[in-house]
């Protein structure tokens, strides 16, 4: 009769392990977007630091709830990386493939190649549910190894979110697009562009 009981225990225990659902993953980093023909006008990049705070920097996506500042871990639903390693690979994708050059990072020490370092911290990484998301970095662009000016900047950025946490995960995706062109255009143009749109503020100094 025990044995009975323990494999009807047995077989209760894997039916209840089997019955949790997988993870879906989510990434920040834009799949088929099109690269750029190589340039030798273009400096390469290298994101070297992505800084987020301890509460956001982890694979959960967290849902800003609004009361008192309270917040929902998704373990169901989740970034494919840890927060601050899903933006610097999808920082780093996108200013590469944008600007036509190689990440200063996979370069040799001896080549000694001009770069942009670029040093980001997060603000806020926002997530409300069926409404909108919000971003907010500080960020701090520097040459190495060819003249240029060293720029501090802030911007903040927002936009309306569509259905589910995948319709989240997409405007995050966007605005970490969007945020990527306004440095983009620092490095092309010296200045960043005005605020307007999705991008609700944006302040730079040198």
């Amino acid at each position: 009769m025990k044995t009975k009981l323990g494999l009807m225990s047995s077989c209760l225990f894997l039916a209840a392990c089997s019955s949790v659902p997988a993870p879906r993953f989510f990434s920040l980093v834009q799949v088929g977007q099109s690269t750029a023909p190589q340039s030798m006008a273009n400096k390469a990049v290298f994101v070297q630091t992505v800084r987020v705070p301890a509460q956001l920097d982890r694979k959960q996506i967290v849902l800003d709830l609004g009361a008192g500042q309270e917040v929902q871990l998704l373990n169901d639903y989740q970034w494919a990386a840890a927060l601050s390693e899903e933006l610097q690979q999808a920082l780093s994708v996108n200013l590469t493939q944008s600007l036509g050059v190689p990440s200063a990072e996979l370069s040799r020490q001896e080549d000694k190649i001009p770069y942009w370092r670029i040093d980001v911290d997060v603000q806020r990484f926002e997530s409300k549910y069926g409404e909108s998301v919000r971003q907010e970095y500080s960020w701090r662009l520097s040459p190495v190894r060819f003249q240029g000016t060293t720029t501090l900047c802030r911007i903040s950025l927002q936009q309306p979110a569509g259905p589910g946490v995948e319709g989240l995960a997409q405007a995050h995706q966007e605005l970490v697009q969007q945020f990527s062109q306004v440095m983009m255009q620092q490095m092309q143009q010296g200045s960043a562009p005005q605020a307007g749109g999705n991008i609700q503020s944006l302040q730079c100094v040198n």
